[in-house]
């Protein structure tokens, strides 16, 4: 009951703390869990914590009885030469979000949990887009965390399936948006509506195989979470969408094997079905494409209390360069990133985790629509986590 009410807690901590963050992968972060995101976010075969739900329900089934409490840190500096000549636009943030979960083996069999999962993106450039006649600062940022009550099945030593509900509240807010007028050459500064609030509901499942000793495969599927109205934008900047900003569905498949008695390899495979919401649709808008991402990791003990971790992540970039100049308050356009970490063994039943990721400057381009256009970005993120085996 009490690590329960801690990731309540941690939810509505996360939806104070991330008024704006990025992430390599869209919206959502590179990997889930300090252990698994310093190995490039590979984890879809090789859970490590009670946090495994977020990346295959599976997971939780080859995770002794546990409780993880951590926390992301985003740091992100983006910068933009904005529709005409001079116009440079720069923003910096840094936010702070809890993540963490519990499992329970309730008999040999079955196991019971509840992992927390964080996502977001925005911006804050502290200046109005453009010279246009009562525009506010530029800013917008989406704060997503998910709670994720699990069952995982092991009918047998080498099989494991898993079942989630993903259970989501989101925070929204954009103001400074600029538009074209319904005159000619015309620009329209759109209302501010504030923090907006929804809830919704999806399912995530997931199944983890040992085909032979030292060598699992993985494969998990989420379902689009239907989100509730955000109050006010169903008027003008999400009409499209009805005021509702989805999470998307993905699905993903991996591997991992123990090559030595101290080497572990993890490589997973993930589609992020941007494309698939109604608010990427809108002509007129963000129009993310789905995003397929690659993750490679390895983890080396160097001791039987010392781990050294490692990865890299590369996707393809779900902004096209003719859309940049409707992505300026969403300049998630990141598409690699290395990590490093450690976990330490404190004692018998608890152990430290740590990691860095870091993401490369990048500059998008605009093309067609968005010439004149250009985002850049660089992003840097710090995981920590304690596990405690019950």
């Amino acid at each position: 009951m009490e690590t329960t009410l801690f990731l309540t807690a941690g939810a509505a901590c996360a939806l104070a703390l991330a008024p704006a963050a990025w992430a390599v992968n869209g919206a959502q972060p590179g990997g889930h869990g300090a252990a698994n995101a310093s190995m490039g976010g590979a984890a879809i075969a090789l859970p490590l914590d009670a946090e495994a739900a977020a990346n295959n329900p599976a997971g939780l089934a080859l995770v002794p009885s546990s409780v993880t409490a951590g926390a992301q840190l985003f740091h992100g500096h983006s910068s933009s030469g904005y529709v005409v000549p001079g116009n440079d636009l720069s923003n910096r943030n840094t936010s702070l979000g809890p993540e963490g979960g519990v499992n329970w083996h309730a008999s040999s069999d079955w196991t019971l949990g509840l992992s927390m999962d964080i996502g977001g993106a925005g911006s804050d450039y502290r200046h109005p887009a453009l010279p246009v006649s009562g525009a506010d600062n530029a800013k917008a940022s989406l704060a997503v965390i998910e709670l994720l009550p699990t069952a995982a099945w092991r009918p047998r030593d080498d099989l494991a399936l898993g079942l989630s509900l993903n259970l989501a509240r989101e925070s929204f807010e954009a103001k400074g948006v600029i538009v074209p007028a319904p005159v000619p050459g015309g620009l329209l500064a759109l209302p501010a509506h504030g923090v907006q609030r929804a809830n919704g509901v999806g399912v995530r499942a997931g199944v983890l195989w040992e085909a032979i000793p030292g060598l699992s495969f993985g494969a998990n599927i989420k379902s689009r979470t239907h989100m509730g109205r955000l109050d006010g934008y169903e008027q003008d900047l999400l009409a499209y969408s009805g005021g509702h900003i989805d999470l998307p569905s993905e699905y993903g498949v991996g591997a991992a094997w123990r090559a030595t008695p101290r080497l572990t390899l993890a490589a997973d495979w993930l589609r992020i079905n941007w494309g698939g919401l109604a608010m990427m649709q809108d002509p007129a808008g963000f129009r993310w494409r789905s995003q397929p991402v690659a993750r490679l990791g390895a983890a080396w003990a160097c001791t039987d209390d010392l781990t050294l971790r490692a990865g890299y992540s590369r996707n393809r970039r779900q902004i096209t360069s003719d859309r940049a100049t409707q992505n300026l308050l969403v300049p998630s356009i990141n598409d690699q990133a290395f990590t490093f970490g450690t976990t330490w063994q404190a004692t018998k039943a608890s152990a430290l985790n740590a990691g860095y990721e870091f993401d490369p400057r990048t500059t998008l381009n605009g093309t067609g629509p968005s010439a004149g256009t250009s985002l850049t970005s660089k992003v840097q993120m710090l995981f920590v986590s304690w596990q405690y085996r019950l």
